[in-house]
């Protein structure tokens, strides 16, 4: 069993792990690595993902043991930063920061918000936001609230598009869900391609 929930708090022994279900989610194929980070005092790990963004992305009072950061090299490379929370004695799969780019150039940063619209430069928030489709699976990817059964938790929405010199970078925290009665769980690694090729494309 493979559920996202383990015992003890070694990330040595928890990260292949992890491993195994982002690359179930992913299917054959992608290269994925992986480093383990300690968390510093701020919470945050030197090369998290969300440095740089002023949010709360392990739940309020979870307490945050150590982030597993995954490079996946694939036809579109992306960054993974799984949050691995305390549980007791062991720990459980916390909020899951994801990271891209795409060829799509933006004026000024875009965001979604808490209302499922994305706001932020005129020109591109107004295109993304034309798209029913589109916000409907940034809504549900975007989670504000969720996790494995039994270690839901409430987080900040990020769903954020950054220009880059190249295009701009896409990045998005969501929840690991549960599957299988409980006995395995999705990282959602396959959503995020999927919602990335749509915002690129409508861009």
């Amino acid at each position: 069993m493979n559920n996202g929930a383990y015992m003890g708090q070694d990330g040595q022994t928890v990260a292949p792990k992890v491993q195994e279900l982002l690359t179930k989610d992913l299917g054959a194929g992608p290269s994925v690595s992986f480093t383990i980070e300690s968390v510093g005092v701020e919470g945050i790990t030197a090369k998290s993902i969300l440095k740089d963004m002023s949010t709360t992305f392990f739940g309020g009072k979870a307490k945050l043991l150590f982030t597993i950061h995954f490079d996946i090299n694939q036809s579109r490379a992306m960054q993974l930063d799984a949050h691995m929370i305390q549980q007791g004695a062991g720990c459980a799969l916390g909020s899951l920061a994801y990271a891209t780019t795409v060829g799509k150039r933006v004026a000024g940063p875009v965001s979604l918000g808490d209302d499922g619209k994305f706001m932020g430069d005129a020109e591109a928030a107004g295109k993304l936001n034309a798209r029913k489709d589109l916000l409907k699976k940034c809504d549900a990817f975007a989670v504000k609230k969720g996790g494995l059964a039994g270690f839901e938790l409430k987080i900040d929405r990020i769903l954020k598009i950054i220009p880059r010199e190249n295009g701009a970078q896409v990045v998005a925290v969501t929840m690991p869900v549960s599957k299988s009665m409980g006995f395995s769980a999705s990282l959602g690694a396959k959503e995020f391609l999927e919602m990335v090729a749509l915002l690129e494309s409508t861009l």
